[in-house]
């Protein structure tokens, strides 16, 4: 029925935020002393980290030299955490099982390292066979440049690939694209509206693929 199933990461597969908020305040911190208001980072969240820092460039004058030095701050620090990041409820056992139904390709917001940690860390490498992350796209979540580009590398038409996401900004970007997507509320804590996905489930768990052959086909 669909000829690739495509995965976001951060909040679908692993549970990053809190994580991400700590290290990226410390980064600001440490490179810029800026302190980052809290509301201000979950605004953002869902963007791939390429937009988040054009974000800050806007918000705060950031020279190009501030920018690297809060990059270099922030990958010192968080990639090497990514190894113990646990992974959300049904996570793996869906990415195995439905590797037995379709390819499949994780488009995330993170930079190329961050997701190869992620995983590498879970052993789910080569359960897909393309990673399109940040630094491969100019624009990221909710454009839909990441998901078509996605498609292109497996080869497949936009309108026949399942996109799983747990942000607004990428249920917008996979709608936007021409696919069906399956909103998951587990990583977002139910605090993100996702009505504008085909299907929306609180877990991983719920999901089964015999519900989605007979809701999509």
């Amino acid at each position: 029925m669909f000829k690739a199933i495509l995965w976001d990461m951060d909040g679908t597969i692993v549970d990053t935020e809190r994580v991400v908020w700590t290290v990226m305040q410390s980064a600001f911190k440490h490179a810029v002393k800026i302190d980052l208001p809290e509301s201000l980072f979950e605004s953002l969240l869902g963007q791939s980290e390429l937009d988040f820092y054009r974000h800050m460039v806007d918000r705060y004058s950031l020279t190009e030299r501030d920018v690297q030095a809060i990059r270099l701050s922030f990958d010192r620090d968080y990639i090497p955490l990514l190894a113990d990041v646990p992974a959300l409820p049904g996570a793996l056992e869906k990415v195995v099982e439905f590797h037995g139904r379709a390819p499949q390709a994780l488009v995330t917001g993170s930079t190329f390292a961050q997701a190869a940690a992620v995983l590498d860390a879970l052993s789910i490498a080569d359960r897909f066979q393309h990673v399109v992350a940040c630094d491969q796209y100019s624009r990221g979540k909710p454009d839909p440049e990441p998901f078509i580009l996605a498609a292109s590398k497996l080869g497949v038409d936009p309108s026949s690939c399942l996109v799983l996401e747990d942000s607004p900004s990428g249920v917008t970007a996979a709608k936007a694209a021409g696919m069906k997507v399956v909103g998951i509320h587990e990583g977002n804590k139910g605090k993100y509206d996702i009505k504008h996905a085909d299907l929306e489930v609180a877990t991983l768990r719920d999901l089964h693929w015999d519900d989605l052959v007979s809701r999509f086909a």
